[in-house]
């Protein structure tokens, strides 16, 4: 009966140091989270290159099998009813069976990690706020390529069958002739060309070029609700650069334009993060033209003017004039926002800067006026009340782009200001990265007791 309690109470503490020393391991290897990601990006992953330039799994399956040693054999020396171990354990391994890289499923593991952070540090307010926006943006139909499409849509509609194909073709003409043509950045940017960026990146060093390593965790899952979406790219503003608002010892200057365009340098992302903002604004500008009713009715009085001397129907003239007008309004918003100023989204007809002598004067090329010598005339309507700036542009431009291509954009920013950060991460790369495993633990005694445990890990 003594042996027998004996072989019980023997069994049953191997079984409680075998499960105490799993979850110490595991404890004490997801400790060595890269402290430069979670200080920086607030993002917790193992890096399991070790600051190496091989990032290599088995270099973590090798973390936990010395930690789970060290945890079955803590004080070697120590005997116990006169025996050297109490419990024997003479055989112990463990097996990483699968692992998550930060980088699988197009980097939903990040994603998800940079999404939970930002919801503990923005309030409802400020996603209210981001969501208005946004539902303002799809009610009067604003993208980037809006304007284009309106110029597209009156060029489609001089069609008038009495004038034959001949006639219609030479009107046409004429129409096109008078369009501008999409003005040059270093005039819609103004001064701001002289104060841009000239840092540049290989883009092959990237994670979004490169060969990646794969984890091998199978789950499959990477798309994202809407308000998830918001808090990416507010976490994107949060941690990352850009030309309003530029982050110290950053490999690039405007990080989150390059998220947005993707080109090796500054100025390229910085000029094409121009053109999408012209974009918006020539089209939001159109808007504002055709709700002041005393605006459309200057166009129209022009538009008479033009169709009189062109045969270009008078609604279509008129509609020409609009855009016209709103292309060179769009200059002098761009211009403000590039100095920190904001914009009304849709402008009072008080708002406008551009006058109308401005735009006949100049039919067919860039009419900017000095705004405060133009007369400002005509009712208001009732319009959208908010003004955005530099920031907001930003933030509409990301919320329409793939969530994948922002994602790994992003982790190509962060990787590259943490090997410019030095502390042996010369080499680090995302695609080394692990916040989630599943490893198989085992031990034999010398009892003839053998234990098997399957653990899943995660930070999250």
């Amino acid at each position: 009966m003594l042996l027998t309690v004996i072989t019980s109470a023997r069994g049953a503490a191997t079984q409680v140091v075998f499960e105490c020393a799993i979850e110490s391991s595991l404890l004490s290897a997801f400790g060595e989270y890269n402290k430069k990601l979670l200080e920086d990006y607030d993002v917790l992953f193992i890096d399991m290159s070790y600051l190496s330039k091989s990032p290599d799994p088995v270099r973590l399956e090798s973390r936990l099998n010395s930690y789970f040693e060290d945890n079955l054999h803590p004080e070697s020396d120590e005997k116990l009813l006169f025996i050297s171990d109490f419990i024997d354990i003479k055989a112990s391994n463990v097996c990483l069976t699968e692992y998550e890289l930060a980088t699988d499923n197009f980097g939903r593991p990040f994603a998800e990690q940079a999404v939970s952070y930002m919801k503990s540090v923005i309030g409802i307010p400020e996603i209210k706020r981001i969501e208005n926006l946004i539902a303002v943006c799809d009610e009067y139909e604003i993208d980037t390529e809006s304007y284009e499409n309106k110029k597209e849509d009156i060029i489609s509609s001089i069609n008038n069958e009495e004038l034959g194909n001949w006639q219609e073709t030479v009107i046409k003409n004429e129409y096109l002739a008078l369009l501008p043509a999409n003005p040059e950045m270093d005039f819609i940017m103004g001064d701001s060309i002289f104060k841009q960026s000239h840092e540049s990146i290989n883009l092959l060093d990237t994670l979004t070029f490169r060969k990646k390593h794969k984890g091998n965790d199978n789950e499959i899952k990477f798309e994202f609700e809407p308000l998830e979406n918001i808090y990416f790219s507010e976490y994107t503003l949060y941690k990352l650069g850009n030309y309003r608002n530029q982050k110290e010892d950053s490999h690039l200057k405007y990080e989150v334009e390059y998220v947005i365009w993707g080109a090796n340098t500054d100025v390229a992302n910085l000029r094409m993060v121009a053109r999408f903002i012209y974009a918006y604004r020539a089209i939001e500008d159109y808007i504002s033209l055709n709700l002041a009713s005393d605006r459309v009715s200057e166009a129209e009085a022009a538009g008479a003017i033009i169709s009189a001397l062109t045969k270009i129907p008078e609604e279509i003239a008129a509609q020409l004039v609009l855009i016209l007008w709103a292309a060179a309004e769009a200059v002098t918003d761009v211009r403000d926002l590039f100095d920190g100023e904001k914009v009304p989204i849709i402008k009072q007809s008080s708002q406008i800067n551009i006058s109308l002598e401005g735009i006949i004067n100049k039919i067919g090329g860039n009419a900017i006026e000095d705004k405060n010598s133009i007369p400002l005339v005509g009712e208001d309507v009732s319009i959208p009340d908010i003004s955005i700036g530099y920031t907001d542009y930003l933030r509409l431009i990301m919320y329409s782009m793939p969530m994948w291509v922002k994602t790994y954009r992003v982790m190509d920013m962060i990787e590259h200001d943490i090997r410019k950060s030095g502390n042996g991460n010369e080499y680090f790369r995302f695609d080394s990265c692990t916040g989630k495993i599943n490893a198989v633990f085992s031990i034999e005694s010398g009892f003839d007791f053998r234990f098997v445990s399957e653990k899943r890990y995660s930070y999250f």
